[in-house]
């Protein structure tokens, strides 16, 4: 008797064991997956800038003196133009508040300017560059109103201006980090600067050689730079900088590369001082735009350029293919929900389910 109930306790153990197998198994076969999705613009622009004052109101920005917003998280969008030239590159756009953004003109000499812009008084223009070689690349805010454009060095000092008034003025930090000859970015995204708490900040640069990181804890007061095993060149560099948990991702490329699948996907968990390459994607060329999440406890980061977009699924440690469309620019708007857009006025929602 004793033998048989000690026979069903071991039963009822291995059943136990099996059931809890089964269930873990059924549980882990619920993967994450991507959902693509077109929405509207109203614009053929090509579209660069790209950024969310929260989970509902989005700016974008981009060719043809083109600002975008929407309050209902990408589904239609208001189409706001420069009234006294129609040609401006609006390269990056940084909101303010539900009604005000800071957006930001690329280009040679005086056409790199930046703009405040409200619904209801317009436009006014803050910041021209008086340099004939000088070139702005992108803006980002800290909460408390301080902000920083990054631009391409036009001397022997990387080109940063900072704002202590939401971006109603702006002057050059004379503390920043020596440039190199050359040395720059890419008005490609929005994306090579990005501000955390408490004052710290990332800049990703690029162009003649250099692929390196900007660094600073104190609002620009001072400055650490960091190397990065992107790929270097003339046209070659780091395009986007992000953040999730404690590592920081970069992504880039050579620009002049557009047929060959580049290493140009990195992440580090040590505030730059090693970097790690993710496995190799599927899209040729550089790309230009990056975004990273945290959701259901896995990472995923997703890429755009001009051959495409694909998503790195945490959970299965592997690639996918999102898009074959020329795609520079991509945010999440939440923790699930991401937005990309590129040329001709194209944007996509990618929601993970």
């Amino acid at each position: 008797m004793k033998k048989n109930i000690l026979i069903g306790k071991k039963i009822i153990s291995y059943s136990l064991i099996i059931n809890a197998l089964i269930f873990t198994l059924s549980c882990g076969s619920n993967k994450v997956t991507p959902k693509v999705t077109e929405l509207e613009t109203n614009t053929d622009a090509l579209i660069i800038g790209l950024q969310s004052f929260n989970d509902s109101i989005v700016w974008t920005s981009g060719t043809y003196s083109t600002l975008l917003k929407s309050t209902n998280a990408g589904t239609d969008w208001q189409v706001f133009t420069y009234p006294k030239v129609d040609s401006l590159q609006f390269r990056d756009v940084h909101p303010i508040s539900d009604k005000e953004a800071i957006v930001l003109s690329a280009g040679e000499g005086k056409l790199s300017q930046i703009f405040y812009f409200h619904e209801e008084s317009g436009w006014r223009k803050v910041f021209q560059m008086e340099n004939e070689q000088g070139f702005i690349d992108a803006v980002q805010f800290w909460e408390n109103g301080q902000g920083l454009v990054y631009g391409d060095a036009t001397d022997s000092l990387a080109y940063i201006l900072k704002t202590a008034d939401f971006g109603r003025s702006w002057t050059r930090i004379p503390t920043a980090p020596m440039a190199n000859e050359g040395e720059g970015g890419f008005a490609s995204s929005g994306s090579n600067i990005l501000t955390g708490e408490g004052g710290k900040a990332w800049i990703a640069t690029g162009a003649n050689g250099s692929a390196r990181v900007f660094h600073t804890k104190d609002y620009g007061r001072s400055w650490e730079v960091k190397n990065t095993p992107m790929v270097t060149g003339e046209f070659a560099g780091l395009t986007a900088i992000k953040k999730s948990n404690d590592k920081l991702w970069i992504t880039g490329g050579d620009l002049a590369v557009t047929d060959q699948k580049l290493k140009n996907v990195y992440y580090s968990e040590d505030n730059g001082k090693n970097w790690q390459a993710l496995p190799q994607h599927q899209t040729a060329g550089s790309f230009y735009g990056l975004a990273v999440t945290d959701y259901l406890e896995n990472e995923f980061a997703l890429v755009c350029g001009p051959k495409g977009a694909e998503i790195w699924l945490g959970d299965q440690q592997k690639w996918k293919t999102l898009s074959k469309e020329d795609i520079w620019t991509t945010t999440f708007i939440d923790s699930r929900t991401a937005l990309m857009a590129g040329r001709n006025g194209k944007m996509f929602k990618v929601e993970l389910e």
